[in-house]
């Protein structure tokens, strides 16, 4: 089976040109090695981000942050899941989160750009940070793309910290 991955991360946060212009859904088998090495890189690494973005109460402590989730598809569509970025996550009471779309799901049924869903933590695949640079922290995911030609000619240390993790957090 295939799996969805949303490239798009969100227009509304002013992102590199080259994002914006590729189109906004890749297909990966769901047993691609490389993509499933950078989920798990990036779950490794999710705890300390959620510990340094989100305040005591669940709350985000900046604008800029963002989860990709791992959604279910529809009964009877040719794809098993669609991985989709969503913005402002925040830790609800019973340990679940909440978030909003940053772009439009092709597999979710009526879910939009703007829609607000819950997901469990061990459903985030991915996670997204803008460095003071301008560059990208996290995007474990985007990282495999963009070896994959995903941001066209853009070399990778004009989209991301050759780190992902920033060095205060160590």
């Amino acid at each position: 089976m295939m799996r969805l991955i949303a490239l798009s991360l969100a227009t509304s946060l002013a992102l590199v040109q080259p994002l914006q212009a590729q189109d906004p859904v890749i297909q990966f088998s769901a047993t691609d090695a490389l993509m499933d090495k950078a989920v798990f890189d990036a779950r490794q690494t999710l705890p300390l981000f959620l510990t340094q973005v989100l305040d005591a109460t669940g709350q985000p402590l900046r604008p800029d942050i963002l989860v990709k989730v791992g959604m279910p598809t529809a009964p009877g569509t040719e794809v098993d899941g669609e991985d989709v970025w969503l913005s402002a996550p925040h830790r609800l009471p019973d340990g679940s989160f909440s978030a909003t779309l940053v772009n439009d799901p092709s597999y979710l049924g009526d879910l939009v750009k703007g829609d607000t869903v819950a997901f469990a933590q061990d459903m985030i695949s991915d996670w997204f940070m803008m460095a003071p640079s301008g560059l990208y922290y996290g995007s474990y995911t985007l990282r495999v793309l963009h070896g994959q030609g995903a941001f066209g000619q853009t070399p990778f240390d004009q989209v991301f910290e050759a780190d992902p993790v920033p060095p205060d957090w160590r």
